[in-house]
């Protein structure tokens, strides 16, 4: 009897449709993967972007806004009480600057004055009528400087103290080069937020006209002065309310009666894009800023006079 003692010499594997088939499915779940994360990770850096504006936006508005609640106004006299503007020149990038540019000088009951040690006998003389000046610049936010590498929006508050406030700015008729000659060199100069791309500023007034019916008129602070009452200056004094260095405003005997304060601050990847990509259009330039900034804005009721 002959036994036979060869074995089988057939070996397992995959063949090439399985290995393809395993490739594919291999290739999908990593692009399905690579793909979710990429998306998860836009996701989180855009919900970090909008909270990072958004704690700017807090910030500036607070700050202005707390202010503006405390506003010091008082009738019957020559002096100035408040002045607002929009500056002339260009604040930003060479050939992108802000659209507007809004500044503020005005008198308050800041809670913070001398540096918030309010009541301390050796610190706090024992007023309560400080100037303020809120000021948007385009600026190196450390060191100063134009430094085209690290400037950025800057949103600045200077305060001074009532002190400095009752010797050097109270009863002055035009509180702007007051409050610059006071404050050179010597007022502490707060850095509030920065990224603050555009800042505009309106004031609601009350007023009687000429037919003895009361109304209430927007003025928006716009360095073009475009738009509906629109103007680039507008100033508060004991006697009557100047736009545009006139008097003859109908509402030049009225009330700020509210403040509405408007911002926008713009991303720091859409703040590097302004700095470096010149825009074919206006168009493009706004739909830019739509994309890549925020807006917030805010209403306070102001003390009457």
């Amino acid at each position: 009897m002959i036994i036979s003692t060869r074995h089988s010499t057939r070996r397992k594997g995959f063949t090439l449709a399985e290995l393809l088939v395993a490739m594919t499915i291999t290739i999908v779940l990593v692009t399905l993967t690579i793909t979710i994360t990429g998306t998860a990770i836009d996701a989180w850096r855009g919900a970090r972007t909008e909270i990072r504006a958004a704690s700017q936006a807090k910030i500036m508005l607070d700050a202005l806004g707390s202010d503006l609640e405390s506003m010091i106004l008082r009738r019957n006299n020559e002096f100035e009480w408040l002045h607002a503007d929009s500056k002339a020149t260009d604040v930003g990038p060479e050939d992108q600057p802000s659209p507007n540019a809004g500044r503020l000088i005005f008198f308050t009951a800041a809670a913070d004055r001398y540096n918030g040690e309010v009541g301390k006998e050796s610190v706090d003389e024992g007023g309560d009528v400080c100037a303020v000046s809120y000021q948007l610049a385009y600026t190196d936010p450390i060191f100063g400087g134009d430094d085209e590498k690290t400037s950025t929006f800057v949103m600045y508050r200077a305060l001074l103290n009532p002190d400095e406030t009752f010797r050097g700015l109270l009863g002055e008729e035009d509180l702007e080069v007051a409050f610059r000659s006071k404050s050179t060199g010597n007022e502490p100069v707060d850095f509030i937020c920065e990224n603050i791309y555009e800042l505009t500023v309106t004031f609601v007034v009350e007023y009687i006209d000429e037919n003895n019916d009361k109304k209430t008129v927007r003025i928006p602070i716009m360095a073009t002065a475009k738009g509906q009452n629109a103007v680039r200056e507008f100033i508060i004094n004991g006697t009557r309310i100047k736009a545009n260095g006139r008097d003859s405003v109908p509402y030049k005997n009225g009330s700020v009666v509210a403040v509405d304060m408007s911002i926008t601050v713009i991303s720091d990847p859409g703040l590097r894009i302004l700095k470096n990509s010149p825009f074919a259009s206006a168009e493009a330039k706004a739909k830019f800023i739509e994309q890549n900034g925020y807006r917030y804005s805010k209403t306070v009721i102001t003390p009457r006079p």
